[in-house]
């Protein structure tokens, strides 16, 4: 019998596992993936964005201990993860545009982020390569990028190591015995117990959760992403843009990757999403408005993610009302970088009591909505 059964493995629920192990606990992680962060869901969604500015209020107490993590994470998983902090650059191209930027600058230094507005020749000495037309923006020099998929299997081999058990090629439903989650039972029909149920599979927690009678206000959608061929190196921070669906980086090795919420097409039939032709082109053609020379450049994949949403795009975390069932799910776009803060925060809420970091994120804060309201964030037309 396991201490903690985590059902997931993509960055969340692989970063929870390791926290747990790490403490001492005896730990299970399942999926029905054949390795960690191998399906086609939030971690492949990620633009690897470590990303501390332009974020919720409620997220920027484990963002600024997420972003210490992050700095010495490779070392603590022993591990490649591709991790570069060339910071972030949020960008805007009109004098109409100015006030967001402002408007970041302003709520994020009050929330005690460390975030500089530049413009003329301190904005072009970050980004040289970038579009004339960038006038003005806002910099925090700590942030930067990793791989998502080599982090979560990071997590996953760092949690092996300190005696977690993996299982891979299994799906896994939440048994209940007398109104609690006592474990999970695998597609092969096999029973794993546990004393406590993490539920960390992102847009697939919606099914799972609708079973046990649990509905929360959580849609699906898929995200594309593309990489380009390998550039010599000109561009060091994020680069995302008022008014754009874009996020921009150069990868360690050299290929732009470009992200920013351009939506995929669901697939006929069955779970999951496909890559839109004209989505690609604008997506590609975005991104070349803001880093000129990515018009020379070839387009050498293109691929897309299923991504939980929830209606107030903050995520579900913490311990649901059936005993023994925890969530990490519906982290709407933006769970990277918190990962190894998360998975902390969840294992010592399991462990140690309640967690007061986690307290926006509540499970059931929407318990009371209008279902009408809920009905009209899930039926909302899948369009860029």
């Amino acid at each position: 019998m396991s201490d903690v059964i985590v059902i997931g493995s993509g960055v969340i629920g692989t970063s929870i596992a390791y926290h747990l192990a790490r403490e001492g606990a005896k730990v299970t992680l399942v999926d029905k993936a054949f390795d960690a962060a191998t399906k086609p869901a939030a971690t492949w969604a990620s633009a690897g964005g470590l990303r501390s500015q332009g974020r919720h209020a409620e997220d920027q107490p484990i963002t600024r201990l997420a972003a210490q993590r992050w700095k010495t994470l490779s070392e603590e998983l022993d591990a490649e993860l591709e991790a570069s902090f060339g910071g972030h650059l949020h960008i805007a191209e009109t004098e109409a545009e100015i006030p967001v930027i402002e408007q970041r600058l302003a709520a994020d230094t009050a929330a005690g982020l460390p975030i500089e507005r530049v413009e003329g020749s301190r904005l072009r000495g970050i980004a040289p390569a970038l579009t004339e037309n960038a006038i003005i923006g806002a910099y925090t020099a700590g942030d930067g990028q990793a791989h998502p998929g080599r982090t979560a299997r990071a997590f996953a081999c760092a949690a092996e190591r300190l005696g977690a058990k993996l299982i891979f090629g299994q799906a896994a439903t939440i048994r209940m015995e007398g109104g609690i989650a006592t474990g999970a039972t695998l597609a092969d029909g096999s029973i794993l117990s546990g004393g406590q149920v993490v539920l960390a599979t992102g847009a697939w927690s919606i099914e799972l959760l609708s079973k046990l009678g649990i509905l929360l206000p959580l849609r699906w959608r898929g995200l594309q992403m593309l990489l380009s061929d390998i550039a010599e190196k000109m561009l060091a921070p994020t680069v995302t843009a008022v008014g754009r669906n874009l996020s921009l980086k150069q990868t360690p090795s050299g290929e732009f990757m470009i992200g920013g919420r351009w939506i995929a097409a669901p697939v006929a039939s069955g779970f999951g999403s496909t890559c839109v032709d004209a989505h690609v082109a604008r997506q590609w053609s975005s991104a070349a408005a803001i880093l000129p020379a990515l018009r020379s450049r070839r387009l050498a994949q293109a691929w897309s993610g299923i991504e939980a949403q929830s209606i107030d795009s903050l995520p579900f975390i913490g311990r649901t009302r059936i005993g023994g069932l925890n969530l990490a799910t519906g982290f709407s776009n933006h769970g990277f970088q918190i990962s190894p803060q998360i998975g902390a925060c969840v294992a010592s809420d399991i462990l140690n009591g309640h967690e007061p970091l986690l307290a926006p994120f509540e499970p059931h804060r929407h318990d009371g909505i209008d279902p009408a309201k809920v009905a009209a964030f899930i039926a909302e037309p899948i369009a860029c």
